[in-house]
């Protein structure tokens, strides 16, 4: 069945567009950020962690990696969203300390294993805002 002359165009135009959007696509998809999220989930410490600490992007040896914490942002509404016990706790309480060690103690060790990775020489934090949008908390990011 052989398509009339409207219809191969019309076809080659939405081929082309098709293609044009892949390499789009292709072109700002970040291949390696995606490679480091898996070895990550890999770990099943780091997997089971509250908090889905990811690369969002790799560029001259410096990994961004979301963080659920800043300078600007209180990591204690990170651990009320994560166990709402500790939101009615004193900072100094040590169930609350503890959940900060817990904290620090993955993040380091989201560090050490994109470390280990022979194009990564550094990690740059950045708060993840779009993580507590969907938890219902503006950051202001």
């Amino acid at each position: 069945m052989a398509l009339d002359r409207g219809t191969r165009i019309y076809t080659g135009i939405l081929i082309a567009f098709i293609a044009l959007l892949a390499g789009l696509w292709a072109i700002d998809h970040d291949w390696r950020a995606g490679e480091l999220n898996d070895i990550l989930q890999d770990d099943p410490e780091i997997a089971a962690y509250p908090f889905p600490f990811r690369v969002i992007s790799v560029s001259n040896g410096v990994a961004v990696v979301g963080s659920p914490r800043s300078p600007s942002f209180s990591v204690l509404h990170f651990l009320a969203i994560t166990d709402p016990h500790l939101s009615n706790l004193d900072p100094d309480d040590p169930a609350v300390i503890a959940a900060q060690k817990r904290l620090a103690h993955i993040q380091g060790k989201v560090a050490k294993r994109l470390k280990q990775e022979p194009d990564i020489e550094r990690i740059r934090w950045q708060l993840d805002s779009q993580w507590f949008h969907e938890h219902g908390v503006n950051v202001g990011g």
